[in-house]
């Protein structure tokens, strides 16, 4: 008798791959403060307080990101370019412990809340200037695909794929920098509290601009 193995869902190549600029998968073993860039760009990321691989929980590959909610964030260096005014997507997976009051998932422009995705009370801001999408409610302890888009100057927000009600016109200049995931601009409160998992940065294209079916692989990395 021949034993079959059952079949393992992976991701198609992805056609934008050469514009990911950040690309975390989070998987490790557990404890570990290691966290690698899958992206052409490589960039060094940095643990900081006591952010760490977790097997606890995961949406794919084993592992996430865990951030206790008190000073924990990773610390995401310069590649070398910028988004600048053009379209992007930002994007991953999420599971909350805690989603009351201001959260941070990914800040852009350290120093700034602006041009960072959010939680907020519940929900999913993309902020931009004195500009936000928000999206409808979610439930804590359960995994959401979230994402930020800008497509030719128009900025959505997305939560399990399903499209924010309200949107707004932007050409803010998003410039070369640091990033932060799990902490706002100045690292001075806001801490994300959970876990995340399959981060993406994608420069120079919007992959969403209606409603679409959240991934159901990890993010390719190719």
């Amino acid at each position: 008798m021949v034993a079959f193995s059952p079949a393992v869902e992976t991701a198609e190549a992805d056609p934008d791959f050469a514009s990911v600029s950040l690309l975390l998968h989070m998987d490790g073993i557990n404890g570990s403060t290691t966290f690698t860039d899958s992206s052409t760009a490589l960039r060094t990321v940095t643990a900081n307080g006591n952010a760490q691989i977790s097997t606890a929980q995961n949406k794919f590959g084993g592992a996430s990101c865990l951030l206790d909610g008190t000073g924990d964030y990773l610390l995401v260096a310069a590649d070398g370019s910028a988004i600048g005014t053009g379209d992007f997507t930002v994007e991953c997976w999420i599971r909350t412990v805690s989603s009351l009051g201001y959260r941070a998932i990914v800040t852009l422009v350290p120093g700034s809340d602006n041009n960072a995705l959010y939680v907020v009370s519940n929900t999913i801001v993309w902020y931009d200037a004195t500009n936000r999408c928000q999206s409808v409610n979610f439930s804590d302890n359960t995994w959401h695909h979230v994402a930020a888009t800008r497509s030719s100057g128009t900025v959505r927000v997305f939560l399990n794929g399903t499209v924010s009600a309200s949107t707004y016109s932007s050409t803010a200049n998003i410039a070369d920098n640091t990033i932060r995931v799990g902490a706002n601009g100045a690292t001075t409160g806001e801490w994300f509290h959970g876990h995340i998992d399959d981060l993406r940065i994608t420069r120079g294209v919007a992959r969403y601009t209606a409603n679409f079916t959240p991934p159901t692989a990890p993010f390719p990395d190719a």
